[in-house]
């Protein structure tokens, strides 16, 4: 299921049309180092593929239908039927990950309290709850790649963290 999930590009899509934002994404579940890649020649079926993890996509309201890679022909019917069994079954283990309390951790917030998250490192979620004041949750969202050129332009310039 690991190599499904890191072999299969999704689709993601958000949209907002009250605030003006219309996101659009795709990758694998799971994002790691393809380590066949970095090698002149694919290692014999078995060996070790993936190394470290990079990235995490899971959100399963911005999820968009899965397409079967280009290059299976419509007419390979077994094959698609097999991508589809596989990713189906691979995506079952991953819920059932997801959603076992034994990885969860929970974290009860007092009003006022900051929680910084990186959204492809963690995965995180907020529960229900019932209050006299109605609850407010503010977004700030930076992507990878902004934060990693900031970070590499304080650092060329011997900045430091004030």
């Amino acid at each position: 299921e690991f190599d499904t999930l890191c072999r299969n590009v999704r689709r993601y899509r958000s949209i907002d049309s009250e605030n003006g934002w219309h996101l659009e994404a795709n990758g694998p579940v799971i994002q790691a180092i393809d380590l066949w890649h970095t090698r002149k020649h694919t290692p014999k079926e078995g060996s070790d593929r993936w190394g470290p993890v990079v990235c995490i996509r899971h959100n399963d309201l911005d999820r968009l239908p899965d397409l079967p890679p280009i290059d299976i022909g419509i007419h390979e019917e077994d094959v698609v039927n097999e991508f589809y069994t596989e990713l189906r079954e691979a995506h079952q283990v991953w819920d059932n990950l997801v959603g076992d309390d034994t990885f969860r951790l929970v974290v009860g917030l007092k009003p006022g309290d900051t929680v910084v998250v990186a959204n492809q490192r963690c995965l995180h979620g907020r529960t229900s709850f019932t209050t006299a004041t109605p609850r407010k949750v503010m977004g700030c969202y930076v992507s990878q790649d902004d934060l990693e050129s900031r970070m590499r332009w304080m650092f060329d310039r011997n900045c430091t963290f004030q």
